[in-house]
């Protein structure tokens, strides 16, 4: 007579089912790690915008107003930053354009990548009566960055 072993190893069932776990992971993860990626490229344009920042408030604690040009290269050229016509202050791998706009009050970042590519972020100055600039990060209605992916100091 002669015995069989018993058989080790995985039936087919128990290899789809892992197969469909791994699948609705995956389907969760992708989507989260995108909008991951997206911030920290987003954070890019938040660091280049340092020398402008510092500029501006420099500018004004030193003259107690603002440059009163309103052409966005003669005001970063007043603000004594290096303008150019294709990235203003400053750019990126991942930022397009930085200037500061007068008439607003505020530092826009132009983005370049997908899924943001022409979207806009910007950081806006109030002035306190001693001088001080307080700056805050938004992102305005349709040209904005979508709220998804603005750092979580721009999100209101």
């Amino acid at each position: 007579m002669h015995v069989v072993g018993k058989r080790s190893g995985f039936t087919l069932i128990e290899v789809m089912i892992v197969v469909a776990i791994l699948g609705i992971l995956a389907a969760l993860a992708v989507p989260q790690y995108q909008t991951f990626t997206t911030r920290a490229k987003i954070s890019e344009g938040l660091v280049l915008l340092g020398p402008v920042k510092l500029a501006v408030a420099e500018y004004y604690a030193s003259h107690g107003a603002l440059p009163s040009a309103t052409n966005w290269l003669t005001l970063l050229r007043e603000l004594g930053l290096n303008a150019n016509t294709a990235t203003g202050a400053a750019s990126g791998s991942y930022v397009k354009r930085i200037w500061w706009n007068n008439t607003e009050k505020e530092i826009r970042i132009r983005y370049g990548f997908d899924p943001v590519d022409d979207k806009v972020l910007y950081l806006k100055a109030v002035f306190s009566a001693s001088g001080q600039a307080i700056w805050t990060c938004y992102a305005p209605g349709k040209d904005g960055v979508p709220v998804r992916y603005l750092p979580s100091t721009c999100r209101a």
